[in-house]
């Protein structure tokens, strides 16, 4: 018999395993040395500054969250008059040339919503850096009111701006169904959809499940770090594990119902 034609040598699944978790335990041990050798003088100025940071952020955070609300809106409108734009050129075109521009809906009206989620995440970021009853009582109770008024109009126009994206895109494509107001409205979308856009839809989620489980374990490790170096608490290690098991127990309790559901069909 050739060599070619001799069976692949199996690979003995627990010996490989056991090795992968080695190697990551001598590398999280190598970091934590690094880090140790790197920064052991040097925590408190390191502290220091990640004070000096939090005051500055606590001057500029009314001015700061008025200039991410004001970049949110202009490229909010941006997004949804080109998607409405697009939307007339799918509804005047067929076949390839709509393909084209299919993508380009898809293109612009991903960018727009990341850049509102983005510009959520900054206005959160910023505001967390006031949000404490020492700053408030500090005399700063003023600058916090103000600060939070910002916030609450922007998230305001973030809803406002999520439904203007569902309205144009459902004028676009007067097919998909779902009113973004509903709490139903993710399965009164994915029902008005066509098997090749569901199974578009299936293979995105499964590829950012993947992804995330992907990332939360080295998050995880890296807000473990920072407890035991900066002393950040324990809620973030607490907040990252509780993602990580919602994430987990979503994806298979929708495993098991949908085999469930097989079953009985």
């Amino acid at each position: 018999m050739t060599r070619d034609n001799q069976e692949p040598k199996k690979t003995n699944s627990f010996k490989k395993m056991g090795l992968i978790m080695l190697s990551f335990a001598l590398f999280g041990a190598a970091l934590g040395f690094l880090t140790m050798l790197l920064l052991g003088g040097r925590i408190n100025d390191i502290q220091t500054g990640m004070t000096d940071i939090l005051s500055l952020m606590q001057r500029i955070m009314l001015p700061a969250l008025l200039i991410i609300t004001a970049a949110a809106i202009l490229l909010g409108e941006r997004s949804i008059r080109r998607l409405r734009a697009i939307g007339k050129k799918i509804r005047e075109t067929e076949d390839e040339e709509c393909d084209r521009w299919e993508y380009e809906e898809e293109k612009t009206g991903a960018f727009g919503v990341m850049a509102n989620i983005l510009s959520q995440i900054l206005c959160i970021l910023i505001l967390s850096a006031g949000y404490s009853v020492k700053y408030i009582t500090g005399g700063n109770h003023k600058n916090m009111l103000a600060s939070c008024l910002v916030f609450l109009g922007f998230y305001f126009y973030s809803g406002f701006y999520q439904t203007r994206y569902v309205k144009t895109i459902q004028a676009a494509h007067p097919d998909q169904k779902g009113d973004p107001s509903s709490m139903k409205f993710r399965q009164q979308w994915l029902d008005s959809c066509d098997e090749a856009q569901k199974e578009l839809i299936y293979q995105s989620a499964y590829k950012t499940y993947s992804s995330i489980n992907a990332w939360i374990p080295i998050l995880l490790v890296f807000t473990m770090l920072g407890h035991l170096f900066f002393d950040t608490g324990i809620m973030a290690i607490v907040v990252v594990a509780v993602i990580w098991i919602v994430v987990t127990g979503s994806y298979l309790h929708s495993c098991v119902n949908m085999k469930g559901a097989k079953l009985r069909e």
